[in-house]
């Protein structure tokens, strides 16, 4: 029998590893090989016996069971289940009245998803940058792009911290935009107590089996405001013949996985605080930060590098960051970069081709911009002077491995010498210079 479950226990940290050698320069891993996979989602016997007497039922009434216990979970008026996290959006825009030509404002910064939804709606995605402390939407960057043909602004709740809704909201209304939220990486995540999901006009949220909250396989679902929003979306997949029905078996498995989802937020909600109290030791590293009446969800954990505070500011923060980069792998951390270059900057975007004949681009031309890297620099300065963690922080990512993590980045913070070392030695391209990637 192949099974997942982990080879042995990791034991606590002690006192000798902090102080030995880097992995890289030939010293023992902080986390070794044989035990760095973590485990996700966690599939228990509730989850298999839902699975065994769904079959005995309708698929449509599991799948709008499903649909109904969720968006009570969010607090949303109305929900559509949906195939995927892109369909949602698709149909979250639609069903706040995009139409084809229309503007929708989005930001440079984010899944390539949350803009192909946009050209999937025969709308325009219209690029703004990123605020640089809370790595979301940028409301002022936001507003310096409104026309008379913006239809409506969508922000990410990027990585599971809920984007500043209220300086969006009011954009939206002295404008008569609709606000569509894309919070496929916000289960749970709240501002003031209304979660993720629930504040717009719309919203679009990806329940794949990577995200905090899993389905089985792919899966998504929309959130509307209003009995208008819902209908018009659901009229307009009818009308056009596309079939974004969520899976039975996804909508099964997601219904007992949802009982369990505030034990999963706990947990990372835990590991979380541990992490960030640590790294704010080291000088080096920063933990996300988090507004005031903000509840992160942590699907991602984006890390900020301070090179000045170890005596390293001299150095390109680039080359400071691949450096740590590799110190950290071999340490056994999975860090990793998540994007690279800005969205408008990937190929549909540049070689807009669209539907055919460069279809919906052509429909607003006067919305098309041809963007370099560098016409976005907050988002530009956050992917060279941060790294993330993206499972590492969830149910069942065990207490001693959380610690693990934390004193990784310590010991690492501890050898300003050790990279040094690494950028004297190494040409570091910039993150935009590779070849770009979505994740």
């Amino acid at each position: 029998m192949i099974t997942d479950f982990p080879s042995a226990p990791l034991p606590l940290p002690s006192e000798d590893e902090l102080t030995a050698e880097l992995a890289a320069l030939g010293g023992e891993a902080i986390v070794p090989k044989g035990l760095r996979r973590t485990i996700f989602p966690v599939i228990t016997k509730e989850d298999v016996f839902n699975l065994l007497l769904a079959t005995r039922q309708d698929p449509a009434a599991v799948v709008a069971g499903f649909a109904e216990k969720y968006r009570d979970y969010v607090g949303a008026a109305y929900a559509l289940p949906t195939a995927s996290g892109t369909a949602s959006l698709h149909a979250a825009l639609v069903g706040a009245g995009v139409e084809p030509g229309d503007e929708v404002i989005v930001p440079a910064f984010t899944f390539i998803a949350t803009a192909q939804a946009v050209v999937a709606a025969h709308a325009i995605p219209v690029f703004a940058d990123i605020d640089p402390v809370t790595y979301c939407l940028d409301p002022a960057a936001a507003k310096d792009l409104v026309t008379e043909r913006t239809r409506a602004i969508m922000p990410v709740h990027t990585h599971g911290l809920p984007a500043d809704v209220t300086a969006i909201r009011e954009l939206a209304k002295r404008h008569g935009l609709a606000f569509v939220e894309d919070a496929s990486h916000a289960h749970s995540a709240s501002v003031d107590g209304r979660i993720a999901g629930s504040i717009g006009d719309a919203a679009g949220q990806s329940l794949m089996a990577d995200k905090n909250f899993p389905l089985g396989g792919e899966g998504g679902i929309a959130f509307f405001a209003t009995a208008d929003a819902h209908a018009r979306a659901v009229e307009y997949l009818a009308r056009h013949g596309i079939d974004y029905r969520m899976s039975w078996i996804a909508a099964a498995f997601g219904a007992s996985q949802l009982e369990r989802l505030p034990f999963y937020d706990a947990v990372r909600a835990r590991n979380a605080a541990l992490l960030g109290e640590a790294l704010e030791g080291t000088g080096l590293f920063s933990p996300p930060h988090v507004p005031s009446g903000h509840v992160h969800a942590y699907n991602m954990y984006r890390i900020t590098l301070n090179p000045e505070a170890a005596g390293l500011g001299d150095l390109p923060v680039h080359a400071v960051k691949e450096a740590v980069h590799e110190l950290l792998v071999a340490e056994g951390v999975p860090a990793r970069e998540w994007q690279n270059t800005p969205i408008p900057c990937h190929l549909p975007f540049t070689h807009r081709a669209g539907f055919g004949n460069g279809h919906p681009f052509t429909l607003n031309p006067g919305a098309v911009r041809d963007h370099v890297p560098q016409d976005f620099p907050v988002t530009l300065r956050m992917l060279e002077s941060t790294l993330v963690l993206c499972r590492e922080l969830r149910s069942p990512v065990e207490y001693e491995r959380v610690l693990r993590y934390a004193d990784a980045f310590g010991k690492v913070a501890r050898r300003p010498d050790a990279i040094r070392d690494l950028v004297r030695e190494k040409d570091y391209p910039r993150p935009y210079e590779k070849a770009a990637r979505l994740g």
